[in-house]
């Protein structure tokens, strides 16, 4: 399959809860994707969990199931393997997609080719801005356990857009060619894997954005819950500490 013919997004949902969630977000970007071509990719957490509704609902979506962490970043891989979007992005199934954002994400990257992740500005459901865009964290950021490893960039605000080190968020946007030079999701990184991946791109000479006119209203707390399936241990956050700053 050529570029040209490939969908424009492929969209994986990280779904650990209810159904109904996934179903609010599925509806929410059939809404607001516009003009852009979409694949769906849902990771279930239990098969526990009645989806049936749902794919009768959305017959194209393709689903898969994990069981912790580790099984999670493997499930991760194996969508990267599978989607053939241009550009895949990742996003927890509480989160409502806003009018025009995909368009925005999936333009921006197409006009900023050098920009290989782009991610959108967010809001919770009442209307707080999440610190989405952030610097590289130190070591002792990277031990704690109630903070977001590394600070807030320079000028974050109501209006603002630019580069950061690291995107923190759901939508995180990632072009296939960065997927293709850098490789995929690490599995040795079951918390960190977003911080190493944006990392792992700009030592590539790629650049991480974030976007204040592509939208969406998304908890960073349930982002990362859903990503790292919760917290881990203080001996498993310093061991992935101390692999990922050898690999800084």
């Amino acid at each position: 399959m050529t570029m040209e013919n490939r969908p424009d997004l492929s969209l994986c949902v990280v779904a650990p809860g209810s159904p109904s969630l996934t179903g609010r977000f599925l509806r929410a970007v059939h809404d607001t994707a516009d003009h852009v071509s979409c694949e769906f990719f849902v990771l279930t957490r239990s098969s526990n969990r009645d989806y049936s509704a749902l794919k009768e609902e959305f017959p194209g979506v393709v689903y898969g199931e994990y069981d912790g962490a580790a099984s999670l970043n493997r499930a991760i891989n194996d969508v990267l393997r599978q989607s053939s979007g241009r550009y895949i992005s990742f996003w927890d199934h509480t989160s409502v997609v806003s009018e025009g954002c995909l368009g925005r994400l999936v333009g921006f990257l197409d006009d900023v080719p050098e920009a290989g992740i782009a991610g959108p500005k967010m809001r919770d459901e009442k209307g707080r801005i999440q610190q989405v865009a952030r610097t590289v964290p130190s070591f002792f950021s990277l031990l704690s356990g109630n903070a977001l490893p590394g600070r807030v960039v320079s000028g974050w605000g109501e209006y603002a857009g630019g580069e950061a080190a690291w995107f923190a968020g759901s939508g995180m946007t990632i072009s296939r060619y960065l997927l293709d030079d850098i490789g995929p999701v690490s599995r040795y990184l079951l918390l960190y894997w977003p911080i190493d991946l944006c990392l792992r791109a700009r030592r590539a000479g790629w650049h991480v954005h974030y976007l204040h006119d592509a939208q969406i209203i998304a908890s960073l707390s349930a982002w990362q819950k859903a990503m790292t399936c919760g917290k881990r241990s203080p001996a498993a956050r310093l061991w992935e500490a101390l692999f990922l700053k050898f690999r800084m």
